[in-house]
């Protein structure tokens, strides 16, 4: 799917969120499961995840620590806030409006009439 990434950028930070909600998580395992559930259909790049992670963390939906992997190496790994999981509920109170109107938008299932300019 071309330009794939697009698709979902307005819903990285929710992405991102609703991953932490399962558990701690790095940066390219995200990646992995974004592109996992999706079956290769989404990718998210580097340079836009790790802005959606600087940017949760500025705002307390996130925080990070490192630990080491099984290799002995230091991973960064994110974990929800309480502020996050609150953002991530008060988004999916949300979802079903939002989906539904894209749904109507983009698969042109909309009425809509036009008043006479006379």
């Amino acid at each position: 799917m071309t330009n794939s990434g697009e698709y979902i950028r307005g819903f990285t930070d929710f992405i991102v969120l609703s991953i932490l909600a399962k558990f701690d998580s790095y940066g390219y395992e995200m990646s992995k499961i974004i592109e996992s559930v999706s079956d290769q259909s989404f990718q998210v790049t580097e340079a836009a995840l790790y802005f959606a992670l600087k940017r949760l963390m500025e705002d307390d939906k996130i925080v990070s620590y490192k630990e080491a992997n099984k290799k002995g190496m230091s991973r960064r790994y994110y974990r929800i806030t309480p502020d996050g999981i609150k953002a991530l509920m008060d988004f999916r109170k949300d979802w079903i409006q939002i989906e539904n109107t894209l749904s109507s938008l983009v698969g042109g299932k909309f009425e809509y009439y036009r008043e006479d300019r006379s």
